[in-house]
This record gives structure tokens, C-alpha cells and sequence, in this order.
């Protein structure tokens, strides 16, 4: 998966263009809520895939960041996280993953170039 592998790009560069910190969120999104939305589909009778799941998270980051999704700033991802975080209820999630996914979505912004 390509946004898994920015992912990782960003976790070891010292800065990244917003392009490259876009899909790193992404693939933090991905990473978290990912099996999520397959245990999800699951439950209503269809099987999805780590594409299909990949796609329908950037789907809903395009939908939510609008505009900006060609160009994003550092805020418009703050913004989007934020977002994506209330659409997938993830206030639910235990703690310690809030906290991590918190940790490494506000590393990916501090980066943005």
C-alpha cells in the first residue's frame, strides 16, 4: 500500500512536502481505522480488501479537505484530522491508540515543508 509506505517515509525524513505528509496521514488513517472498516463490512455480509480500504479513506479525506486536497497546508491537515477523527467515531478507540495516532498525525504536520 502506497500511503503506508509515505507513512514510513515520513517517520524518518527531517521535512516533507505537503503532498507527501497528505498521503502519510492517509496512511496513518489507513493503519488505524483500516481494520476497522473491514471487521465493519464484514458484519454487513461483504468482504473488502486493504485497497478497498485505503480507497474508501481517501474518499472521505478528499471529500473532507475539499479544495485544499492539491495543495494542502499544515492546517488543512490539522483541519482534516480532526474531521476524519469525528466521522469515524473515533473518540471510541482505547486510549492508548488515541494517543498514538495523535502523536504521529501531529509529527507528520511539524514536518510539512
Amino acid at each position: 500500500m502506497q500511503v503506508k509506505e509515505m507513512l514510513a517515509k515520513v517517520k524518518t525524513a527531517v521535512t516533507v512536502n505537503p503532498m507527501v505528509a497528505r498521503e502519510a496521514m492517509l496512511g496513518c488513517f489507513v493503519s488505524i481505522h483500516g481494520e476497522t472498516l473491514k471487521r465493519g463490512a464484514h458484519l454487513m455480509g461483504k468482504d473488502i480488501t486493504d485497497e478497498d480500504a485505503e480507497r474508501f479513506a481517501r474518499v472521505t479525506m478528499q471529500g473532507l479537505m475539499g479544495k485544499s486536497w492539491d495543495a494542502p497546508t499544515a492546517q488543512d491537515l490539522k483541519d482534516v484530522k480532526v474531521r476524519l477523527d469525528q466521522k469515524m467515531n473515533f473518540s471510541q478507540a482505547p486510549q492508548d491508540l488515541q494517543d498514538m495516532h495523535d502523536q504521529v498525525c501531529s509529527m507528520i504536520v511539524t514536518k510539512v515543508r
